[in-house]
C-alpha cells in the first residue's frame, strides 16, 4: 500500500486537491480534521488544551473555544511560538496515531493507496513516512486572499500562519509532484488529474525494494 502525503501551505488550495482526489476514489484523511475531531471528543486532550492555555480556552457547554485558542497561538510573539509549540505537541501525536491506526486497518484490507492531507509534512519531519508527497502551491498574495475569503480571518492573522509554516520554495525539490494552482477550478481539475495519474502509475513500496535489490 502507498501512502502519499498532500501539503502545502495555507490558502494554497490543498482541500480543494483532497476533495478532488476523493472524488476519484481515493481515501484521504485531513489532519485538521482528524485535530478538531480529536479535541471535540478527546477528554483527555481538551483538559490538557486547558491546562495549557487557561480557563478561557473551554467555553461554557464544555467544548474548546477554537477562536481564542487561534488567538494564543498565532501571533507575532514568541510566547505565540511557545503556545503554538506545545500545543503541537499534545495535539499531533494523537493525531498521527490515529492515522496509523487507520493505515494499519486498510492496510489489513489490501487498500492500494491512502492519502493524508496535512499542511505540517516537512516541518515535524514526516515526509520520510509518505512513499509520495503532492505538493500544492500557489502565490502568496492569493494565498492570503483565498484564506481571507475562506476563513474570515484578517491578513495579519494569515501572515502570521504563513510565516509558521515551511516556504513552498524550500521544498519544492523534495516533492514527487507539484501542483501550481494559480488558475481557474478547471485548471486545478486538470493538475488532479494528472498528479493521480502519475502516482497511481508509481510502484509501491516493497517492489521499489526489489527493484533496488535486483
Amino acid at each position: 500500500m502507498n501512502v502519499i502525503g498532500i501539503t502545502g501551505g495555507i490558502g494554497s488550495g490543498k482541500s480543494a486537491v483532497a476533495a478532488m482526489l476523493r472524488e476519484q476514489g481515493w481515501t484521504v484523511y485531513a489532519s485538521d480534521e482528524t485535530a478538531r475531531m480529536l479535541m471535540e471528543t478527546d477528554a483527555d486532550l481538551q483538559q490538557a488544551v486547558v491546562e495549557l492555555l487557561g480557563p478561557e480556552a473551554r467555553k461554557t457547554d464544555g467544548t474548546l473555544d477554537r477562536p481564542f485558542i487561534a488567538g494564543q497561538v498565532f501571533g507575532p510573539t514568541p510566547e505565540h511560538a511557545r503556545r503554538r509549540e506545545a500545543l503541537d505537541r499534545l495535539v499531533h501525536p494523537r493525531v498521527l496515531q490515529h492515522h496509523l491506526d487507520m493505515l494499519e486497518r486498510h492496510r489489513a484490507e489490501g487498500l492500494p493507496l491512502v492519502a493524508i492531507e496535512s499542511a505540517l509534512i516537512y516541518e515535524v519531519g514526516l515526509d520520510e513516512a509518505f512513499d509520495y508527497i503532492i505538493l500544492v502551491d500557489a502565490p502568496e498574495e492569493l494565498r492570503i486572499a483565498r484564506a481571507m475569503e475562506r476563513s474570515r480571518l484578517r491578513r495579519e492573522d494569515v501572515l502570521e500562519r504563513i510565516a509558521a509554516q515551511v516556504p513552498a520554495k524550500d521544498v519544492r525539490g523534495l516533492a514527487d509532484v507539484v501542483i501550481d494552482n494559480d488558475g481557474s477550478l478547471q485548471d486545478l481539475q486538470r493538475s488532479v488529474n494528472l498528479a493521480a495519474l502519475v502516482i497511481g502509475s508509481m510502484p509501491d513500496a516493497e517492489t521499489r525494494a526489489d527493484t533496488e535489490n535486483a
